[in-house]
């Protein structure tokens, strides 16, 4: 039993440490780099040169959430409403590499809190890892 306990501990500290890396929009759209930040992860745009852009995601394990589910806020225009998230990682098959999804709709539409119940999702995109984060983010000092 023991043996169970600490196999299920590893196997989603595995998942949580695959959220790490480069990872691109399947339809191009946004390229993500992916590290540790406080309390969850955090995710810088790169922009098309390659060069690090602003901190567009923050991601934490919401309450009761024990799926490897992360919920958060993706903004991605300073000029438009920013979305309540959730991501998480999907293989479609055993032998293929993780697909990272993120699901989100706006925050005037429903409030602060990601809603795992809704059948549409204003903003619904794959992203499949490319490499190794460069962009990290910076935390405020003062």
């Amino acid at each position: 039993m023991l043996a169970t306990f600490c196999v299920a501990g590893m196997a989603k500290a595995d998942i949580q440490r695959t959220f790490e890396g480069r990872w691109v929009a399947k339809n191009q759209s946004l390229t993500l780099d992916l590290s540790r930040c406080d309390d969850g992860w955090c995710g810088i745009a790169v922009t098309s040169a390659g060069s690090c852009g602003r901190a567009v995601l923050r991601v934490a394990k919401g309450t009761g959430n024990d799926d490897g589910q992360l919920t958060g806020r993706l903004d991605l225009d300073a000029q438009a409403l920013p979305y309540t998230i959730a991501i998480h990682l999907v293989r479609r098959k055993p032998n293929d590499p993780e697909t990272l999804v993120i699901r989100g709709h706006t925050r005037s539409n429903a409030g602060t809190e990601f809603q795992p119940w809704r059948r549409i999702y204003p903003y619904m995109v794959e992203f499949v890892r490319v490499g190794d984060a460069s962009c990290r983010h910076n935390p405020k000092v003062s």
